[in-house]
């Protein structure tokens, strides 16, 4: 065994506590260790540091390190990631506890070889490694499924003005009868053309029905009348709602205002109209809201079907959708809404009886989420 190794293992084994301890002050300046409690900023490292302790002292090549429980570095990776590290940040925590091993050996006078500094660095080396391949491959998975997650939603959204347009052709093709041989036409060219985006994107929506739902929504706030913005969803769906036979009442007082991302709540009002209308033919469908102390609750209330009880409590998971053929869909529209109020810090609720109709109900306050 080389002496001077085996002696470096016992002072590292003596000092792990301070050695611990001069590598978390420095590592508990980096960004993303903001807010970590001082467990979790330690992760696995004290294990690690047994792990390479016992490396250092048998001075074998083939020693593994940090393959067990909370000594992985895979773990550590997968850790750091979670915790809001950045991939630099990884591997310059591991280049301080490097810094520390090897100031333990100068401050005792140890004056290692080239060869004994390479035993202690490729120990953590491979750590460096092993965390940031697990970093990076996560990451990347993660960014290209709320990609993927992120396009599914948008093409999910196309639909409501693709349907507008279509029913649009329609009805100016019936109004004009049979006489108007030219612009029936072009409408009805126009309706197969739309037709032809509609199984588009139907594709991409089946392609997609096995992706997990998007996380990570940041509401860009301002202040806005919320009337007019409700107003304008109306009109968008009028359509679609003439088709059914649905009346719409937008019942929000013209002096309310909300502070909240008024693309995010269009397209959330969007889907829960939609999903009313669809559930609610021959009937009538009414927006409200009222200004509270702690921000806004907003109702959208219809009657028609209603939901079932035991479907209440998953309504809102992706995919989930109607039996019934007629009224199935993707099942992304409640789940688009429950992301967007969520995103603002808001709750939902729903009230349904089967054949009373449903009424959700959703608070966005004042704040943000904590």
């Amino acid at each position: 065994m080389n002496s001077k190794l085996a002696t470096l293992a016992a002072l590292l084994r003596e000092q792990k506590d301070s050695v611990v301890a001069r590598w978390k002050a420095v590592v508990g300046e980096l960004a993303g260790a903001a807010g970590l409690d001082a467990s979790t900023l330690r992760d696995h490292i004290p294990q690690f540091l047994d792990e390479m302790i016992t490396a250092i002292a048998s001075r074998k090549d083939s020693t593994v390190v940090g393959t067990s429980g909370l000594g992985s570095p895979l773990e550590h990776g997968l850790q750091r990631l979670a915790a809001g590290f950045n991939i630099k940040e990884v591997v310059v925590e591991y280049n301080i506890l490097r810094s520390a091993v090897l100031e333990v050996a100068e401050k005792a006078g140890l004056q290692l070889t080239a060869d004994e500094c390479r035993v202690v660095n490729r120990i953590i080396d491979d750590a460096v490694a092993g965390a940031v391949d697990i970093f990076a491959r996560k990451q990347a998975a993660e960014l290209l499924r709320q990609r993927d997650e992120h396009l599914a939603f948008i093409v999910h959204d196309v639909r409501v003005p693709l349907n507008a347009i279509g029913l649009i052709a329609t009805l100016l093709s019936e109004e004009l009868g049979p006489d108007a041989r030219e612009p029936v036409e072009m409408l009805q060219s126009l309706q197969r053309n739309v037709d032809r985006i509609e199984e588009l994107v139907h594709q991409i929506l089946q392609e997609d029905r096995n992706q997990r739902p998007l996380d990570g929504l940041n509401p860009v706030r301002r202040e806005f009348d919320l009337w007019p913005l409700v107003q304008q969803l109306v009109q968008t769906l009028q359509p679609i709602a003439s088709a059914a036979q649905v009346k719409i009442r937008n019942l929000v007082p013209r002096q309310l205002t909300l502070n909240a991302d008024a693309v995010l709540l269009a397209r959330a009002l969007q889907n829960i109209v939609s999903n009313a209308i669809k559930f609610a033919p021959n009937g009538d469908i009414e927006i409200g809201a009222i200004e509270n102390a702690a921000g806004m609750e907003c109702w959208v209330k219809d009657n028609g079907a209603g939901i079932a009880p035991e479907h209440l409590e998953s309504i809102f998971d992706k995919h989930e959708t109607d039996a019934d053929p007629l009224r199935a869909g993707f099942g992304l529209g409640l789940a688009i809404f429950k992301q967007v109020i969520e995103a603002h810090g808001g709750k939902i609720t729903v009230q349904s009886q089967p054949g009373q109709g449903a009424t959700f109900r959703f608070s966005i306050p004042k704040a943000g989420p904590k």
